[in-house]
């Protein structure tokens, strides 16, 4: 392990030992091995601790909080409170990189000589969820232009910012104390700051959410998360298939508009635009006026998120 990594990688996880093995593995099949990946449990009471050992590499650590937050924060923060390298990356347990994504993000961010950048992800859409089927993707973290835009979510998985970036914004909010998810806090947080955000446009992230599978941490595994590692590693045409995925998705969205059959939606976005422009003008995070409005107390959303896949609410004790 090189004394002093050029990156680290933390994965904030709870009890999803086998999900977590893919995104562990995801990290060392990285084309740039000078990292350190720091995997943070919220106090897990399952197999992970095993599934880190089972990796055998000297640049992986496990380390496990005594008290159950129950969210993503916690872990996180003891994650860079405990990091040694010059830039920093997150990734959820349930997401995967695909094996460029570290030494691509980097040369990005060094040649824009940016603060922070991120990258579009494909994002696995659940099976049979609406119209959509098995293997169906869509694009998400997609900017306007090349700049970070507090209007669109990006997740965690596909950051990577400096470490004196980390340290200007500070640790992430507890989502107790937020209308918001702590992450997209804390992205606008450091967009307030004027940190230079910058998208990197070639997609090297997968994520399947656990948070819109309904019931998610009931399971033990995830056979879609077994399918989708297997086929990033041993399908050279996966990446091309689920592109292509994403670009028919986001058409078929596109004429929804054109068409007009989500007008519901439409005029849902008329009042978006000038609330979200005057919360952000106001210092407030653009989502927030609307998550107050829909799930009342800070702290409800990610609650919801929680009862969504099995869990109990923010502040209830899990089941062990």
């Amino acid at each position: 392990m090189s004394p002093d990594p050029r990156i680290t990688v933390i994965i904030a996880t709870f009890n999803r030992a086998r999900l977590l093995a893919h995104a562990v593995e995801s990290v060392r099949r990285q084309t740039l091995d000078d990292w350190e990946l720091l995997v943070v449990g919220d106090a897990c009471t399952d197999e992970s601790a095993a599934v880190v050992a089972a990796a055998a590499d000297p640049r992986v650590q496990f380390i496990n909080l005594p008290e159950n937050a129950g969210e993503q924060s916690a872990p996180n923060n003891e994650g860079l409170r405990r990091a040694r390298g010059r830039y920093v990356a997150f990734l959820n347990h349930d997401d995967l990189f695909f094996p460029e994504h570290l030494e691509t993000a980097l040369a990005h961010l060094e040649r824009e000589r940016a603060d922070f950048v991120w990258s579009p992800l494909l994002v696995a859409l659940p099976p049979g969820d609406g119209d959509s089927t098995d293997g169906q993707f869509r694009l998400s973290g997609v900017p306007f232009g090349a700049d970070y835009d507090p209007r669109i979510f990006v997740f965690a998985s596909s950051w990577v910012c400096t470490r004196a970036l980390v340290d200007g914004v500070g640790p992430w909010r507890a989502a107790r104390d937020l209308f918001v998810s702590p992450s997209q806090d804390w992205l606008f947080r450091a967009w307030r700051r004027g940190a230079r955000m910058r998208v990197q446009p070639h997609p090297t992230v997968l994520a399947v959410p656990s948070s819109a599978r309904a019931g998610s941490y009931l399971a033990q595994g995830s056979a879609e998360h077994d399918r989708i590692a297997r086929a990033m590693q041993c399908e050279p045409g996966f990446r091309a298939r689920a592109l292509e995925s994403a670009a028919l998705s986001g058409e078929r969205d596109v004429n929804a508009y054109r068409f007009g059959t989500r007008s519901g939606e439409g005029l849902r976005a008329l009042v978006f635009r000038p609330v979200a422009a005057a919360a952000m003008a106001l210092g407030i995070h653009p989502f927030a006026p609307f998550a107050a409005l829909r799930y009342g107390r800070r702290g409800n959303l990610v609650s919801a998120i929680r009862r969504r896949t099995g869990l109990p609410a923010l502040g209830q004790r899990p089941s062990r």
